[in-house]
């Protein structure tokens, strides 16, 4: 590219580009106008060029135009030129005001000076000519524009004219002012002073005045005081500017100041009661009541005076009232109008006196030293309450000397501090305004709670009973330190610690055993299960229902040395030979030995010896032993044990020791007998100490002819080999037999030497050999009885002395053996087998010992206690077999069958942990190494205890009158633990009973009911649940009244009977007459009935003495007792009196509760004679003893004082059975297995008697059990048609699920009776009746 010859680009404008394009940025018309040309060459060298013409057009630039602001007013002439500077002609002119075009009609005229300029002139100027005009213009390279600015000043005028206004006093209001004018115009308002125009002064706008923008003034809320002459001005210095005076006057309605006041004035005294209004005058005044809208006028009351009074700026009215009452007290209105408005005004009067009393006092928490009272605010008097004052004192004390506390008024609770734990107090308060104080509340009772004790018990001494047992004795503590009622004791135990028991177990703490108060309020307990021969340090503390108090000093006390209680360690036994082991052990563990070690015992005994003798003991005081003498080959069972001075320790488990094989004795016994003219049999028993394996026989034969020895023949048998046949080849000689064993050790000795001389004759002889088997019952035997002989011999068994004969079970072989199935006991005895012919006879015999299971040991329950019975038992027949153990199983009623097994070197055991007051079933077996026998009997037996007893009603309640306090620790527990009490209430003479609470524990001693209505009568049903029955007793009381007074209309009695309702409230003439003749006409039954039965019984019992059972006295009054005297009955829930050991089913059962049986019954037990146990008694595995076994004895139990001492001897093993055995004669009609029958008994039975003997011979049938329980169950239902007998306790039997609770108290012995039972445990079925 190039212009006038230049090569493009020339300057920075300029920029060229390959594909032929030029860009000039910022077109100039002097340097850019004018002609380019384009040239393009190829690679030929071939060029092509074009030219380009380019004309540069400028647009139109407006000369600048001086602004027409403040220069002109209105009918002047205005004119604005517009000229351009530069630019390409044509150019053409327009006009636009405020960017609205103008078309030049009217005063407006567009003139075009020339080609360059142009003017817009507008004649007769006026104010809306005013604005902003635009000179446009335009040619073909653009457009330019120019604004000038144009005012035209203009003088203030109204717009809105001020005027004369009114309003009333309290409105808003609005003063108009505006005007128009250009400048704007400046409004000014101004107050004339004094009430006629002429002088003014500046307004001064308050903040209730404001001036807005536009000239309007406003008023919000006007006074009086904004009444008067205003002036407005507005200006704007084109002119003189205009201004306007107008009058503002303002209404006042009558209104008060104050809407609402208080005066008060003391009762009795004379008021003075004032309006005072405001507003224009005249005001007319009225006055009334708010709360009856009663105008007041002098006329209704004498009391009123009402009075009125001008002033300045309104009025003011009084009323008068001369003697004030408290009905005076309310709100009086004040009413006043005038022309404007009217308005009123509330005046409370309060007419005040001394306060009400404080009501409704309530105990809203109490504590043991505190309680908080609170109460409702009473009527204050319409003076507000300055001061509360209450007073307290314990109930023995007088008001005179009462604790006083003064609160504020403000307060409705308080909390009273200092008070004693467990005390009962009474409270009372008056409250206090500035005109004086009122009178006193009613009294509230409360007793504050118990608190633990603040002192230890005292004088507590503690010494060892036994290596396990600590005996701990002390006293209480002192009685101030109490806080409350002693419940009982916690006896804290620990090992002493070393420094290094410290460090590692730092936190180990005491072991703490509960022991109630006892009647001296001391305390004593045996802490047991303690580690033997070890130093205990010991604590007590007391506690009541709130916890335990602090602990005594601590004592130093060890336990007494004992038997080891853990076995040598590491046994082991080295065999030294085949006579001697050595035995070697370590100490038992340190926490095991319980003592000094004294030395070793070692036990040892051949294991086929093992349950039949006793085993060898070797003593040593080291830790080793050798044992010599030994049995050849013998397996050694081994015990080692450690003994202190107490006695020997635990053994080890067995190990076993096998001395070393030896050469065997020579074989017991040898026949040689002639089978034939040509063959001898030999014939042999093995070797009585084999003294290893049998290797082998070697038999030796040698013959003598003619007085020479011909030569000994040797040949080797087999081990099991024990018969051997050889030929005689020489008939003239004497054969000569005997015969050695061997083992890998050696030939042993040789038997003796049997001689068969020359004989052609073949007597009847036995190969076999006598002998004595000892089997186990139920096992096979095979008695051989092999024969020989010429002719053949006869073959004859024998039975001690008689011949037997066969059955299924014993039958005889061809070859003369004797077969045995299934031996049993009566199999035992001698057997002989006999042989005969012609020529000589022959015979052996068979000794038989059968070893059966232990005969059923004859059980006795010798002593019952709260929580266990104390059984004893004889041994019969151990069958053959020492007895290895027994096994004790026992349940109660309603329970399940329990077991435990104990050592067989005791016959007796305490049964422990047993429900209180409840029946028991046991029966014993024994066992031995064949197995287990039959039980015994079933012994029925009591624990000792009663039902609760309930306390009489002064023991039992406490009331005030919103709620009843029940001393619940006043219950006797008749010897039996209370498990749990339940509570219930009701109004009196409603049928529904509300359940305050169902399971209140016996630890909680009080308990109260509240919420209560004061002055209501009540009933309150109270339950007793213990291990024996449950008492339930019905309270009747009547609560308060709130001023604690107590209205006692009826005369009923405090404790009622059960039902509901009294049932003779709709007959109180008729039912006392009917009642009447019934009790006379039982009262003559029951003197025929006692009569005839003395007369019957009389001879019987002349020489009987009659033992009374332990008296119930220290658990009732006498009162219950004389009207129990009527009420004696025989509970069906129980078979036999408590604590007897009778089984007999139909004996008198114990009045349950409170009835004194044993003032009227004897205290005797029946027995019938029973034969001994034979075949008859047993059936495979059923066990009939119970349904039959009777005895004939009538059996006086005497007390025996003395008290049962002996250690129980430790079991082994204790579980739950799943079969139930059910005593066919117990009392129970809730038994937990009622479908019971014989043969569910026999099956039940089968599972405890894993091995039986005896056969079915003479079994007692099915048919005759089930009519024996026919008859029981006939006899029982006799006595469950039995009326009860009402009581205002009810007394229910044990028949329910019960817990299992701790006894209540240790068990004395001096309190049983010995009651010795024998272990036949008769059942019969006596029914007494009277003739």
């Amino acid at each position: 590219m190039d212009i006038y010859g230049q090569t493009l680009p020339i300057n920075r404008r300029q920029r060229a580009y390959n594909n032929g394009t030029l860009i000039i940025e910022q077109l100039q018309r002097l340097e850019d106008a004018g002609t380019y040309t384009c040239m393009a060459q190829n690679k030929q060298k071939q060029t092509s060029r074009r030219n380009v013409e380019i004309q540069v057009l400028v647009p139109p630039k407006i000369m600048p135009i001086q602004a027409m602001t403040n220069m002109l007013r209105e009918g002047m002439r205005a004119a604005i030129s517009c000229q351009i500077l530069e630019g390409d002609l044509p150019v053409s002119f327009r006009w636009e005001r405020n960017g609205k075009p103008l078309i030049g009609t009217g005063n407006e005229v567009f003139r075009r000076l020339d080609e360059y300029s142009a003017s817009l002139v507008i004649e007769h100027i006026a104010s809306d000519h005013s604005g902003n005009y635009t000179c446009i213009a335009s040619n073909v390279a653009g457009t330019e524009r120019f604004t000038v600015p144009l005012t035209v000043n203009v003088p203030p005028k109204w717009i809105l004219e001020p005027k004369d206004s009114s309003a009333q006093a309290g409105a808003d209001v609005l003063l108009h002012c505006q005007s128009a004018g250009y400048p704007k115009p400046t409004i000014t308002w101004k107050k004339a002073i004094g009430p006629t125009p002429g002088e003014y002064k500046d307004f001064l706008y308050e903040p209730t005045v404001q001036l807005f923008p536009n000239g309007t003034i406003y008023f919000k809320k006007i006074s009086k005081e904004s009444q008067g002459h205003f002036l407005c001005e507005a200006k704007n210095n084109i002119g003189s500017g205009v201004s306007k005076v107008i009058f503002l006057k303002v209404n006042v309605p009558a209104h008060f100041q104050t809407k609402t006041k208080q005066i008060s004035v003391a009762k009795g005294k004379q008021v003075h009661v004032q309006c005072n209004v405001q507003g224009d005058n005249p005001i007319d005044f009225k006055w009334k009541i708010q709360a009856t809208q009663q105008y007041l006028d002098e006329s209704l009351d004498s009391r009123y005076t009402i009075r009125d009074q001008v002033l300045d700026d309104g009025m003011v009215s009084e009323l008068g009232i001369s003697h004030t009452y408290r009905q005076d007290t309310g709100i009086y209105i004040c009413q006043a109008s005038n022309a404007f408005g009217q308005d009123e005004m509330s005046i409370q009067l309060i007419v005040q006196e001394v306060p009400e009393q404080p009501k409704n006092l309530r105990i809203n928490s109490q504590q043991s030293r505190s309680l908080q009272l609170t109460w409702s605010q009473p009527f204050a008097g319409n003076s507000p309450i300055e001061e509360y004052h209450i007073y307290y004192k314990q109930i023995s004390d007088i008001w005179q000397n009462s604790e006083h506390i003064t609160i504020t008024g403000g307060q409705t609770v308080v909390n009273i501090q200092q008070l004693r734990p467990a005390k009962a107090y009474h409270l009372r308060m008056s409250a206090e305004n500035k005109l004086g104080a009122s009178e006193f509340s009613e009294v509230v009772q409360v007793t504050t709670l118990e608190e633990v004790p603040s002192g230890p018990p005292l004088t507590v001494r503690a010494e060892a009973k036994s290596s396990t047992e600590i005996s701990v004795t002390w006293d209480a503590p002192e009685r101030d330190h109490w806080n409350g009622i002693l419940l009982g004791y916690y006896v804290g135990y620990q090992m002493s610690l070393t420094p290094e028991d410290k460090e590692v177990n730092p936190t180990q703490g005491f072991s703490f055993k509960t022991v109630e108060v006892r009647s001296h309020f001391g305390g004593e307990t045996v802490l047991s299960n303690l580690n033997k021969f070890t130093q205990y340090h010991v604590i007590v503390q007391a506690y009541t229902s709130q916890g335990s108090g602090p602990p005594s000093k601590e004592i130093a006390v060890q336990t007494m040395e004992d038997v080891p209680s853990s076995p040598p360690e590491s046994p082991q036994c080295d065999v030294l030979g085949s006579t001697s082991i050595y035995i070697t052990w370590s100490p038992p563990d340190i926490d095991g030995q319980n003592g000094k070690i004294k030395g070793y015992k070692v036990f040892y005994i051949s294991v086929d010896e093992l349950y039949e003798t006793d085993p060898e003991v070797v003593k040593s005081t080291n830790q080793y032993v050798t044992i010599e003498n030994l049995r050849k080959y013998t397996n050694y069972t081994v015990w080692v044990l450690a003994y202190t001075k107490v006695g020997d320790g635990m053994k080890t488990k067995p190990f076993y020791c096998r001395t070393h094989e030896d050469v065997p004795s020579a074989p017991q016994a040898i026949k040689a007998i002639p089978a034939s003219s040509t063959k001898i049999i030999i014939s042999w028993l093995p070797p009585d100490l084999p003294n290893g394996d049998i290797t082998g026989y070697t038999f030796y034969m040698s013959m003598l002819e003619g007085g020479r020895e011909e030569g000994t023949h040797k040949r080797l048998l087999g081990p099991y080999v024990e018969m051997h046949e050889t030929v005689r080849t020489q008939e003239s000689a004497t054969y000569q037999f005997w015969l050695t064993a061997s083992t890998k050790m050696g030939e042993g000795e040789k038997t003796q030497v049997v001689t068969v001389p020359p004989n052609n004759k073949v007597p009847a002889r036995i190969v076999s050999f006598s002998q004595r088997i000892v089997t186990p019952w139920k096992e096979h035997l095979e008695l051989p009885c092999r024969k020989v002989g010429a002719p053949a011999p006869v073959t004859i068994w024998r039975q001690d002395g008689h011949n037997m004969e066969t059955s299924a079970r014993k039958t005889i072989a061809k070859n003369g053996t004797l077969y045995m199935k299934e031996c049993q006991a009566s199999d035992a005895g001698n057997y002989t087998c006999s042989v005969e012919n012609t020529w000589g006879k022959d015979e052996i015999v068979y000794n038989i010992v059968v070893k059966v299971p232990p005969e059923a040991p004859n059980l006795t329950v010798i002593n019952s206690y709260t929580d266990s019975l104390h059984l004893e038992w004889l041994d019969n027949s151990h069958g053959g077999s020492p007895i290895l153990g027994y096994v004790i199983n026992y349940k109660r009623d309603n329970g399940d069958w329990e077991e435990l097994q104990v050592d067989a070197k005791t016959n007796s055991h305490l049964l422990t942990n047993l429900w209180c007051g409840t029946r028991y079933q046991l029966y014993i077996t024994a066992f031995n190494k064949i197995g287990t026998g039959l039980p015994c009997d079933i012994v029925n037996s009591y624990t000792k205890g009663n039902p609760p007893v309930q306390p009489k009603h002064s023991q039992m309640i406490t009331n005030n009158s919103t709620s009843v306090t029940c001393w619940l620790d006043s219950w006797g527990d008749g010897g039996c633990g209370i498990l749990y009490f339940m509570i219930e209430s009701r109004v009196y003479g409603r049928s529904s009973w509300n359940v305050v609470s169902n399971h209140i524990p016996p630890t909680e001693r009080i308990y109260t009911v509240s919420d209560l209505v004061p002055g209501t009568k009540y009933q309150l049903k109270v339950t007793a649940h213990n291990n024996a029955g449950s008492t339930t007793a019905i309270y009747n009381f009547t609560t308060l009244s709130p001023q604690g007074v107590l209205y006692n209309n009826d005369h009923s009695t405090p404790v009622s009977h059960l039902s509901d309702l009294p049932f003779y409230a709709n007959f109180k003439l008729l039912l006392p007459i009917c009642l009447s003749l019934l009790m006379l006409l039982a009262l003559i039954a029951a003197a025929l009935f006692l009569r005839k039965r003395k007369l019957n019984n009389q001879a019987r019992l002349a020489s009987s003495s009659m033992s009374e059972s332990p008296s119930l006295a220290n658990l009732q009054n006498k009162q219950n007792r004389d009207q129990q005297y009527l009420a004696v009955r025989c509970n069906p829930g129980s078979s036999a009196p408590r604590g007897s050991n009778s089984n007999d089913s139909g004996s008198f059962g114990k009045a349950e509760g409170n009835e004194y049986i044993e003032d009227i019954c004897p205290y005797a037990t029946f027995q019938l004679n029973k034969q001994t146990y034979s075949e008859s008694s047993y059936s495979g595995n059923v066990y009939s003893g119970p349904y039959h076994s009777v005895r004939g004895s009538f059996v006086y139990h005497d007390v025996k004082p003395e008290s049962y001492h002996s250690k129980e001897p430790e079991y082994t093993k204790v579980r739950r059975k799943v079969g139930r055995l059910r005593d066919p004669h117990s009392e129970s009609q809730e038994s937990d297995n009622p479908g019971s029958t014989d043969s569910e008994v026999r099956k039940i039975l089968t599972l405890h008697i894993p091995i039986t003997e005896y056969d079915t011979l003479g079994s007692e049938s099915d048919n005759d059990v089930s009519a024996r329980a026919l008859n029981s169950a006939k006899y029982r239902a006799q006595r469950d048609t039995q009326d009860e007998t009402s009581s205002s306790s009810e007394t229910t039997p044990t028949s329910m699920t019960r817990k299992s609770k701790p006894p209540f108290a240790a068990r004395k012995a001096g309190e049983t009776r010995h009651q010795r039972q024998t272990a036949s445990c008769p059942k019969f079925q006596w029914l007494l009746k009277s003739q």
